[in-house]
């Protein structure tokens, strides 16, 4: 049973070294996968006793997962977590996320922050929230925290994810990906320090939601294309054929024309054309990966 401990870091140098020592406890193996850090954090994590794969300049926490998850391939590891280099999370807790993939066969178990968010910065709690609300928009999601680092992984679960996403929208996809091909998954509650000592992130707020946002938004239009584009752009025609019948019956009453009408008329079926057109070919590409 070969066990595996999979870090993403950027510029961690520092907390990195503590979490790789702990993790060791639980697992065969610690694989960091250094993002372009400009620090010590390859170093570090070398001296800590981690393995470490490098990527030459910053390319996102999603790239970084691809990484580490090919590498969990290519061993043929039996059980991979996932967690964050910043401290923020205990690998004490490893087991407790490991236990439902060895004793019930689940395939991904969550690290739940929300079941005592007592500590939780309340802009941490609004945005994470806010990030859940819009990953269901995506996929049936029945999860209280999809956007927990903080995961463990099966076999199975690992050969068969597949996710595109660079950023930091990969936590998501690859729940709406696990959904869709029938994976067990289910959470756990787990502890999350947010005053290590440290800087724990490295983006501001604003920043990783608004990224997180973008990559769902794509997420969103690939997996409900006729929903979210599809129908809004029917009702759009309808009110620009409404408004260019309203802007030609008013002509032939008056013999003028209704500006405002004809720009409403215009920019109304140009635009519900538009999410027409890119709902059926989204549709159609979805319809392919399915296949």
């Amino acid at each position: 049973m070969l066990k595996l401990v999979c870090i993403p870091a950027f510029n961690e140098e520092k907390p990195i070294v503590d979490v790789i020592k702990k993790s060791l406890n639980y697992a065969d193996r610690v694989v960091v996968c250094d993002d372009g850090s400009t620090d010590l954090t390859s170093e570090q994590a070398k001296n800590a006793g981690a393995i470490v794969l490098k990527h030459e300049k910053n390319m996102g926490k999603g790239h970084a997962m691809k990484s580490l998850f090919r590498y969990a391939k290519d061993i043929d590891a039996d059980v991979v977590v996932t967690i964050d280099g910043d401290g923020q999370f205990l690998p004490e807790q490893i087991p407790n996320l490991i236990e439902p993939i060895l004793e019930n066969n689940f395939d991904i178990v969550i690290g739940n922050r929300f079941s005592d968010d007592k500590e939780m910065p309340s802009y941490r709690k609004a945005g994470n929230k806010m990030l859940d609300t819009i990953t269901k928009l995506a996929a049936e999601l029945p999860f209280s925290d999809t956007q927990s680092g903080f995961r463990s992984y099966s076999k199975k679960a690992i050969q068969s994810i597949s996710f595109s996403t660079n950023g930091f929208g990969v936590d998501s996809e690859i729940l709406v990906d696990a959904v869709s091909k029938g994976l067990k998954i289910t959470e756990k509650k787990v502890t999350v320090l947010y005053n290590t000592g440290e800087k724990t992130s490295t983006k501001d707020p604003v920043s990783h939601s608004m990224s997180v946002i973008a990559s769902l938004l794509e997420l969103i239009a690939i997996h409900h294309p006729l929903k979210y584009l599809g129908i809004p752009g029917m009702i759009l025609l309808i009110v620009g054929l409404g408004f260019a019948t309203y802007a030609i019956s008013n002509f032939n009453e008056t013999g003028n024309f209704s500006l405002p009408s004809i720009l409403t008329a215009m920019s109304s079926l140009i635009i519900g054309l538009i999410l027409l057109l890119m709902s059926v070919v989204l549709y159609s590409i979805s319809a392919t990966r399915k296949t």
